[in-house]
């Protein structure tokens, strides 16, 4: 089976496609909305508008999902429940105009796109909540966003109807409220993104109007995170207020339009107010001791912990095993936390075999020989690594740090990148601005990373090998040092954590040498390793680092 058969047409031969669908686009009001993604290498797809999925893999069973679209809701409201709008202070006029509904005690806010309801959310006067069963996940009042320069975002519909109420058109809800405080956004919470990607990528300007508790602060940094927090603005409601719906009812229409005239940006372009970081500095207060992530293992722990927002740069000399160490970083940070990844590895081509690699560390286990892992354990496995990593680039010809950029914003507004590997630096193509030479261009280049780090609350490594290699007295080469890099000593400066990785090799010991030279936040991230590197033990057959344990350091290596 091929997607030529079910009427799929693709461009490329590897990665995800997002193109038109056969099934709904040609009796669509937009037929050119591209609302079906592919993963070319996978073989599988989703409509994001019809629910339309299958696989071209024979074991998978074809499924296909049809999004149920509800009919309009009765608007035959009672006076009792306009009084209910009317003591939280939305009129009769925006009840109507809305077309919200009333059925024996619930009260049905329709969710129109392209000018059909595809989703009704009903609630009760006590806050009980339900859905329309199998409908597509999207913005409330999705409509009123298109085109639009600045658009609003709240938490509910309550809120929603409380901006639309002070003449903010331009306002839309997230369908299902915040995600749980402390919780990692999971992507099919933010899937009602993907159907509103055009018209949020060619706003202007963002305004977030979550609430003010721990979920809705949650809910506020992850919107901002993957729109890209260049164009997001944020609120600060007055003492006492959750929300814009308290703030309508306790201060009146006047105060609503202030809080949104004052909304003001997330911090960018080297200016901060106090304002900007308020609320991070009073959870630093509360939570002092919070630390960064392990990467998993204890020997590394102390000189070394994974925190967001952060540029971290790894070298060694080649075949030393920095780029296995770095899947062996992102396969435990997937395992224990869940992180999402997107990984540049020009020197692990074709995908397929690097994707093998991956599933061998992840389940400990060789993919070759006798003891390879079963096509069952693989399949499974996959399925779990595609949820968490996406390979870019590896199908292009030549490829730019700016293109990569360019492509971890996509993934992060589409599935919340938390982590980014880009291996080597040697084989991207370094465009060099008008008289910039090489010293200038990895300075303003490594700027604009650890930036994009920022911005995006995403961790970034960057694996570059030294351009001179030299040996010590034994003939055996010397650790590298970041110094060591093309480029000067830019590579320790500009970045936040600076790292080797180093073979160590003698009649008395074998192991990999962690080298942590450079720590920027060591009272959350640990302190350098100095003269005494961290020490793993490197399973060559399973592709896996574990701790080394001095005692039976005679049997570590083959």
């Amino acid at each position: 089976m091929t997607f030529e058969e079910n009427g799929i047409y693709v461009k490329g031969s590897h990665g995800q496609e997002k193109i038109k669908c056969p099934r709904c686009s040609p009796t669509r009001k937009k037929s050119f909305d591209t609302c079906l993604s592919v993963n070319i290498d996978d073989g599988v797809w989703n409509c994001h508008h019809c629910g339309w999925k299958g696989s071209l893999n024979k074991k998978r069973q074809i499924v296909e999902t049809i999004i149920e679209k509800p009919k309009p809701p009765k608007t035959n409201i009672p006076d009792n429940v306009y009084e209910w709008f009317e003591d939280r202070g939305i009129s009769r006029e925006v009840v109507d105009r809305e077309k919200i509904g009333y059925d024996n005690r619930w009260i049905h806010f329709p969710f129109y796109k392209d000018g059909e309801v595809v989703n009704i959310k009903s609630r009760t006067g006590d806050k009980r909540f339900r859905q329309s069963k199998n409908a597509e996940k999207c913005f409330y009042r999705f409509d009123n966003m298109k085109g639009m320069e600045t658009i609003i975002i709240t938490e509910g519909e309550m809120d929603a109807l409380s901006l639309v109420e002070c003449g903010f058109i331009n306002t839309v809800s997230v369908p299902d409220g915040a995600p749980a405080e402390g919780t990692k956004p999971s992507d099919r919470k933010f899937s009602y993104l993907l159907s509103a990607e055009e018209h949020l990528m060619n706003a202007e300007t963002v305004i977030l109007c979550t609430d003010s508790d721990g979920a809705g602060k949650h809910l506020r940094d992850e919107l901002s995170r993957r729109i890209g927090r260049e164009k997001c603005f944020r609120v600060t409601y007055p003492e006492g207020c959750k929300d814009m719906n308290d703030v309508l009812i306790n201060h009146g229409r006047d105060k609503v339009e202030e809080i949104v005239s004052n909304a003001h940006p997330y911090p960018i372009d080297g200016v901060v107010m106090v304002q900007d970081v308020e609320d991070d500095a009073i959870d630093l207060l509360l939570k002092p001791d919070v630390k960064g992530l392990s990467t998993g293992w204890s020997a590394i722990d102390q000189h070394y912990l994974v925190s967001a927002s952060e540029l971290t740069i790894v070298t060694g000399v080649p075949n030393m095993g920095k780029s296995e160490w770095m899947d062996a970083v992102m396969i435990n940070m997937v395992k224990l936390y869940g992180w999402n990844f997107g990984i540049f590895s020009a020197e692990n081509f074709p995908v397929k075999h690097h994707l093998l690699k991956l599933v061998g560390k992840f389940l400990g286990q060789p993919f070759w020989g006798d003891d390879r892992i079963s096509e069952d354990k693989a399949r499974k496995t996959m399925k779990i690594l595609n949820e968490h990593i996406k390979f870019i680039g590896i199908q292009e010809d030549s490829v730019t740090i700016e293109s990569i950029m360019d492509q971890a914003k996509i993934l992060n507004y589409r599935y919340g990148l938390q982590g980014l590997i880009v291996d080597p630096w040697n084989t991207l193509e370094h465009k060099f601005n008008d008289g910039e030479n090489e010293t200038l261009y990895v300075s303003r280049v490594l700027s604009q990373l650890s930036a994009f780090a920022k911005m995006n609350e995403m961790h970034i490594w960057i694996v570059a090998h030294p351009r001179k290699m030299e040996n010590g007295v034994d003939r055996k080469p010397v650790v590298p040092t970041p110094y060591d890099i093309a480029g000067s000593a830019n590579w320790y400066n500009k970045s936040d954590n600076a790292i080797t990785v180093h073979r160590h090799r003698s009649e008395h010991e074998d192991y990999a040498g962690i080298h942590v030279h450079k720590i920027r936040f060591q009272y959350k991230n640990g302190k350098p390793t100095n003269n005494q590197p961290a020490k793993l033990k490197y399973d060559v057959s399973r592709g896996v680092y574990e701790d080394y344990i001095e005692e039976f350091k005679e049997d570590l290596f083959e």
